[in-house]
This record gives structure tokens, C-alpha cells and sequence, in this order.
């Protein structure tokens, strides 16, 4: 895994980005800081030691920045070229106007101010152990003694709390696009699939519909999540024909139980019935 970071602000002498920078070269990471701009960052980033980690520091990134370096780095993590993990740190309107400008699918997470320094090394460090960077699938150590869960969706902070609810009792395997998610299923057998209903590029029906047309994949029993309880949502949810839909919303103990209670549902459909 790579220690190396690029971290790109609009002043290095704040409070806030020497205590970041601090933080990040005590848990051994190399940190390197440069301005918004494309004539710093690019020979940075297309060099032998180019780091795999970009942080972009979105306070008055956009306001001040060169806009032109925003798009050389959407074009750079979209590309065919070197692999990077890109990471935001800005307030929701900083974050929402970045994604403007970089897909958001490329995003590794986007964290808010104040940044949780423990939270922030445990994903960056946890996010740096999943990866194969030969062939870009995730790697997993699953329990052969629990089910497997793969939850997709569009939102890093959705995928977090998902993991942080079910992984006492399930493998968790977490993908951010269907695209993603898709080839996972190749290499991993999972007996359940939570499939975000709304996300961009693939929707959740687009997901599921490969998912059910593909032999390999099609008896995998699909809950679809949803944030929108709207009649006419549930009914497109519903109208699919999954095994089950969850609201966002719900509960984490019983969001769980409803779990619990659809893999039993599954079991007890497969037991023979008695004659009478």
C-alpha cells in the first residue's frame, strides 16, 4: 500500500492544514502540499513517484483555484492511466460544488469539517487494504461461517454506516457503483444484495436488471434501499420484484432485524412443505 499523499489546499501555513499534515506524518504517511493549480500538480502526479492518495482541502479551493485544475483531476482519476484515490475534505456546499466538477462515482469519500482525525486515518488506512491494484476488485477475508452481504451504493457515508451496522453478524462487502459491484459478483459469492434504488450512471433497477439476467447471478435475492418512502417510489420498487426493500431511514436495530427476518423468509420458502 502506497504511504504517499499529495495534499491540495489554498494555504499550507493555516491552523487547520498543519494540524491535517501533522496528523497524517504521524501515522507514517508521506506528505507532500501543493496549490489548486494544474502547472504544480500535474508534474506531481504523472511522475514515477506519483502518490496514490489525493487530498483535495476544498476551503476556498473553488473561489480562489484554478477551475482548469479541477478538471485535469477529474480527467486524471476517470482516465486509463495510473490508479489514484481521491479524498475531499469541505463543509456540504464546498463538497457539493466539487462534485461540479469531478465525478462523483471517483470519489473515495468526502469528508466534513471538522474532520474526525481517527475516523479519517481508519478509512484512509482501511480503504488502502481493500484494493488489488492489478486488476482494481476489491479483496476481502470473509468468515466462512457468516452469510455475505454486498451492499452498492452511491453515497461513501450510506456504505460506512451500513458496514459499522451489519459486520458483527454478516461478511459486508460495500460497492459504490453497479459497474463495480457487477464485477465483484464475479469473483465473490454473496447470498444477499442491499442495491441502492437511486444512483447515477447505473441505476439500482439498471443493477438489478444485470444481476437477474445473468445466469451466474440471477437466483442472488435483492433488498433495494431507498431513501424516498413516495408512493409512487415504493411502487416502482416494488414492481421490479425484489425480495424486499428497506428504507434508508430505518432504524439501525431493526433495519437489521428486517434483515434477519427476509433471510428467514428465504429459508423457510426453500423447506419442503408437509403434506396434510
Amino acid at each position: 500500500m502506497s504511504k504517499r499523499i499529495l495534499l491540495v489546499g489554498n494555504n499550507e501555513q493555516s491552523f487547520l492544514i498543519k494540524a491535517l499534515i501533522k496528523n497524517l506524518t504521524g501515522a507514517f504517511y508521506e506528505v507532500s502540499f501543493c496549490p489548486p493549480e494544474s502547472a504544480y500538480i500535474i508534474p506531481r502526479m504523472t511522475s514515477e513517484e506519483a502518490p496514490e492518495i489525493l487530498i483535495l482541502y476544498l476551503e476556498r479551493l473553488l473561489e480562489d483555484g484554478d477551475n482548469a485544475f479541477f478538471q485535469w483531476v477529474n480527467e486524471y482519476i476517470t482516465g486509463d492511466g495510473k490508479k489514484c484515490r481521491l479524498y475531499f475534505i469541505g463543509n456540504s456546499g464546498e463538497i457539493n460544488m466539487a462534485y461540479e466538477y469531478i465525478q462523483k462515482e471517483y470519489v473515495k469519500y468526502a469528508f466534513e469539517r471538522p474532520v474526525e482525525m481517527p475516523e479519517f486515518l481508519k478509512i484512509l488506512e482501511k480503504d488502502g487494504g481493500d484494493y488489488s491494484l492489478s486488476d482494481g476488485v476489491k479483496e476481502y477475508e470473509l468468515d466462512p461461517a457468516k452469510r455475505t452481504i454486498l451492499v452498492v451504493d452511491d453515497e461513501q457515508v450510506q456504505l460506512h454506516a451500513m458496514d459499522r451496522w451489519l459486520n458483527k453478524y454478516y461478511n459486508v462487502l460495500t460497492e459504490k457503483s453497479g459497474t463495480n459491484a457487477i464485477a465483484l459478483l464475479s469473483h465473490y459469492k454473496v447470498d444477499m444484495i442491499l442495491l441502492d434504488y437511486e444512483m447515477p450512471v447505473l441505476s439500482g433497477l439498471d443493477v438489478f436488471q444485470l444481476i437477474k439476467a445473468d445466469p451466474a447471478t440471477a437466483n442472488i435475492p435483492v433488498v433495494f434501499l431507498t431513501a424516498n418512502d413516495d408512493s409512487d417510489i415504493v411502487r416502482q420498487v416494488i414492481s421490479a420484484h425484489p425480495v424486499g426493500y428497506l428504507l434508508k431511514n430505518t432504524p439501525p436495530g431493526i433495519l437489521v432485524q428486517k434483515i434477519a427476518d427476509i433471510f428467514k423468509k428465504l429459508e423457510d420458502a426453500k423447506k419442503p412443505k408437509r403434506p396434510f
